[in-house]
């Protein structure tokens, strides 16, 4: 029993040590994702019907990275509303390659998805 805990408790330490972003560049990256959503909202009119004002807000507000991932759909809705689902699709993914690391890799979309 001793040796599985201390298995466990290696492969815990093991995980924490190999993140080699410090909490200073993850609040960054966090921040240039920010900027990144904001920006390409930044081209839709801000009519109130769409949404985009509570998108901007929610957005602004966001308080962690898991928060700005499931906002994603809004954006992609409101994009895709204005500019068309293709493009929409397309300023979406560039966003998401910036959540790789941030978010677990099983929440990110497989390589052999994004190619198709």
């Amino acid at each position: 029993m001793r040796k599985t805990i201390s298995r466990l408790k290696t492969g815990v330490a093991a995980r924490l040590s190999d993140k080699k972003m410090s909490i200073h560049d993850a609040n960054a990256r966090v921040e240039e994702i920010r900027t990144a959503m904001l920006d390409a909202l930044a081209s839709i009119d801000t009519d109130e019907s769409i949404g985009s004002p509570k998108a901007w807000s929610d957005i602004t507000r966001a308080a962690d990275i898991q928060t700005l991932w499931y906002l994603r759909s809004d954006v992609l809705r409101l994009l895709s509303d204005f500019h068309g689902e293709q493009s929409g699709r397309d300023k979406l993914e560039a966003m998401t390659e910036m959540f790789r690391g941030l978010v677990p890799p099983n929440q990110m979309p497989s390589r052999r998805r994004i190619e198709r």
